[in-house]
């Protein structure tokens, strides 16, 4: 006999649900674990939000120019950063920290959300910055270039749940959703794989297409979340670091299935900011991922295997070194 678990919490400035198909027998060590991604959703909150002047990557900031002394936590959390923009040509930048407070994103967004902004300066592109990021391995230590600051944004979340999949992985299924990063696992309380819908960016209340999933991470980037006013201009938290602008690609979303969170997250981000054309042959061109481009009006544009209805080609191994990569024993996609 199963039974559902689920544990819900604000982590991130977003709603996390966690939810664990257990035997009624372990109901007890279910909710153990529950509680204990809970508490890794809030040490790595604590250590990595850049809205937190005592957090060690505030700390890491403010000693740009200079070797900083970091916990193997904000160590493999940037290094993990800087792999991701060397493998996307650094289209994913996390050195747009600076751009991100010239949009107005000074503060968390909630504050953010009942404030108005006033113009700043515009900024730099931040492009090829992060080449610049020392990263010592042996000495785990970091170095920023001066006047350089990192933002980790959604990759560390995407980190955090693919960090928490390891606590619930000994269940007969489970899946963490924050904000639409996701990773579901094994089954539902059926036996049935998981369905994550894909929302329409212009009603939110309805889904364009569903992925039926198991052993799989899905995460959604889209201009329609994170809004606000600064001098009377709209913005948004998705940064083009070729123009240090919020990214005005003509595309509204983009939706990424693949091994992990984390690297979802990242080719999400980068397909939206290279736009439709370019966008879409960043899909097709990955292995083990697939995805969708949403256009103004609800317009979608299918990867490849999406279209064909077929599973995403897999590798041996991960396509990123040391990401982290679970057995995919099935991805279906219902179009």
């Amino acid at each position: 006999m199963y039974t559902e678990i689920c544990r819900e919490f604000r982590a991130m400035n977003t709603d996390v649900i966690a939810l664990v198909v257990a035997e009624t027998s372990q109901s007890a060590v279910a909710t153990a674990a529950l509680a204990r991604v809970e508490a890794l959703f809030a040490k790595v909150e604590a250590a990595l939000s850049r809205f937190r002047p005592t957090s060690e990557l505030s700390t890491l900031n403010r000693s740009a120019g200079q070797r900083f002394a970091a916990s193997p936590l904000l160590f493999e959390a940037v290094d993990r950063a800087v792999r991701a923009a060397r493998e996307t040509a650094g289209v994913f930048d996390p050195t747009v920290l600076g751009a991100l407070v010239a949009a107005g994103y000074d503060r968390s967004f909630e504050l953010l959300a009942t404030s108005s902004a006033a113009a700043a300066p515009s900024p730099r592109p931040s492009a090829g910055t992060w080449r610049e990021i020392e990263l010592d391995q042996r000495h785990q230590t970091i170095r920023l270039p001066a006047g350089c600051g990192i933002d980790l944004g959604g990759i560390g979340k995407g980190w955090t749940v693919d960090r928490a999949t390891e606590l619930l992985s000994g269940f007969a299924g489970f899946a963490i959703d924050a904000g639409g990063d996701i990773f579901a696992g094994g089954t539902q309380k059926d036996g049935s794989p998981w369905s994550v819908g894909v929302a329409d960016p212009d009603h939110p209340e309805r889904d364009l297409l569903s992925f039926v999933v198991r052993d799989a991470a899905v995460a959604t980037s889209s201009t329609a979340r994170r809004r606000w006013q600064q001098a009377g201009q709209p913005q948004h938290h998705l940064i083009d670091p070729r123009t240090g602008q919020p990214a005005q690609s003509g595309v509204v979303s983009a939706t990424v299935l693949a091994e992990s969170v984390a690297r979802a997250e990242v080719l999400a981000k980068v397909a939206l900011i290279l736009g439709p054309e370019d966008g879409l042959e960043l899909l097709n061109s990955q292995p083990g991922a697939t995805g969708l481009l949403v256009l103004p009006g609800g317009k979608t544009l299918l990867s490849n295997t999406l279209r064909t209805g077929s599973e995403p080609a897999r590798t041996g191994g991960s396509p990123w070194p040391g990401e982290p990569t679970p057995p995919i024993q099935e991805a279906r996609y219902v179009v």
